[in-house]
């Protein structure tokens, strides 16, 4: 009796180890059959340092994209809580690019969608991969890692668009950036040379370079700043806003926009001021001033500091300014 127990279990055994053998070919089968597809686009550990140092390099300082050669495209990236840096991406397709990036803070995924772009951006690291977009259209970037309380809000895309189209788009851009920087009467320029790098640094993933956000994502600043500073208590609230963060809804332009805005705090008075003065003055929101209004001062932020604000606060100031 013992010795047909004894065989029966080993018949059970080798069903199983037979079962888990076929498992693991048929895993095999398809992860060969992914790379046939995809290819292979593990990201490569580039270099290393601390966050501080790898962001301060030339082309995280000033991230995004770059034509390298005749199709071929550098694109790099910072991940920060919680936003991409740049957050929509633009390419012609079929161009072979290589992606750099790293994270200014805390772990975060870089997963883009309907590709197998799958890679973790690690305080201290850079990684890099390359790709070709074969296919035309958007695809939508989302961080993977919990990385805080807003890390649904740490969305992008890449667009990825016909030759004509991209072409078009780079002419504008290069014509829209030419065209940045018409300061009013009385901007220090050193003050907005602080508050453009502090835009590229802290600003441009949400806002975007171009300063109109992302539709229903992120709002706009273009044109949205100068109507918020130009009603009576606007000037005092954006600085509110930029210290103590915003957390919706709240409605630009007809649009809602229920994502959240984290404090700033962190900035010094003179960068706070800076980064004040050059949104105000860019995008046409100098125009719409008639000189991008009275510049702020470091001693115009250092006052509002010992309120400390809640983000529901900062929305009720809001309110009061009844703007849209």
């Amino acid at each position: 009796m013992r010795h047909e127990q004894h065989e029966a279990i080993a018949r059970w055994e080798r069903r199983w180890l037979a079962l888990m053998g076929g498992l693991l070919v048929v895993l095999v089968i398809l992860m060969g059959y992914s790379l046939y597809l995809e290819g292979g686009h593990i990201g490569r550990r580039a270099q290393g340092g601390t966050p501080a140092e790898l962001t301060a390099l030339d082309m995280f300082a000033r991230p995004g994209v770059v034509e390298t050669s005749p199709g071929r495209f550098r694109v790099s990236i910072v991940g920060q809580a919680f936003s991409f840096v740049p957050a929509s991406v633009q390419l012609p397709v079929g161009a072979q690019v290589t992606f750099f990036a790293t994270s200014r803070d805390v772990l975060h995924g870089y997963q883009v969608q309907n590709t197998n772009i799958n890679v973790e951006l690690i305080p201290g690291q850079v990684a890099a991969f390359d790709y070709t977009f074969d296919r035309a259209g958007t695809y939508r970037i989302s961080c993977n890692e919990y990385c805080g309380i807003s890390h649904q809000n740490m969305v992008g895309t890449i667009e990825v668009l016909e030759a004509g189209e991209f072409a078009a788009l780079r002419a504008q851009q290069e014509a829209a950036a030419a065209a940045v920087g018409g300061a009013g009467e009385g901007v220090d320029a050193a003050s907005l040379a602080v508050g453009e790098q502090v835009y590229s640094a802290t600003c441009v993933g949400c806002h975007q370079a171009s300063g109109l956000g992302l539709p229903a994502i992120f709002p706009p600043l273009a044109g949205h700043a100068a109507d918020l500073y130009a009603v009576a208590g606007g000037r005092d609230y954006l600085v509110n806003v930029v210290l103590y963060g915003l957390t919706g809804p709240i409605s630009v332009g007809g649009t809602t926009y229920a994502g959240q805005m984290p404090s700033w705090a962190s900035l010094t008075d003179e960068e706070i001021a800076g980064v004040l003065n050059y949104i105000l003055n860019t995008w046409g929101n100098e125009v719409r001033l008639e000189g991008g209004g009275l510049p702020y001062q470091p001693s115009d932020i250092e006052q509002f500091r010992a309120q400390t604000l809640s983000q529901e606060s900062v929305l009720e100031l809001r309110t009061a300014l009844a703007i849209e």
